[in-house]
């Protein structure tokens, strides 16, 4: 169990809480903080896979169903549903190269704290390319 836990939180490529991971890819929203962030991508997990994993915890509800060999694949698939989430919640979404990524990971633990930080809620972001624009007319248009 703890085994499809780990490949579920790895897979995703979201958010990263531990800051020594290195993300493939950011979130951004100009003026936006870690923890908010953080908190929409949990909202966006817990809407595009149901009851399977809790908000807060990522512990199961509900065990899996079918093969667990497809189950990596069923959790890409949901990826792409979280993205779109996020993107109606004013979230753009951005790559790093792997240049950017080797830069990432020699930085120290607090430079890395700072540089998610910078890199969350900068109107223009230093790092990256724009893979997902933010959905101009999402949740947050809508006032929601």
């Amino acid at each position: 169990m703890l085994a499809a836990s780990l490949i579920v939180s790895l897979s995703m490529g979201q958010g990263a809480p531990l800051v020594s991971t290195m993300p493939a890819r950011f979130h951004n929203r100009p003026g936006a903080s870690v923890a908010a962030r953080d908190t929409d991508i949990g909202r966006c997990r817990a809407i595009a896979t149901g009851p399977l994993v809790t908000e807060r915890a990522g512990r199961s509800l509900t065990p899996p169903v079918g093969d667990p060999a497809l189950l990596p694949r069923a959790v890409a698939a949901r990826s792409g549903d979280i993205d779109t989430c996020m993107a109606d919640r004013g979230w753009r979404l951005y790559a790093l190269s792997p240049r950017e990524q080797t830069t990432w990971t020699r930085l120290s633990a607090a430079a890395r704290l700072r540089l998610a930080e910078r890199l969350t809620g900068a109107d223009h972001p230093h790092l990256g390319h724009l893979v997902r624009p933010a959905q101009r007319f999402g949740l947050r248009a809508l006032g929601r």
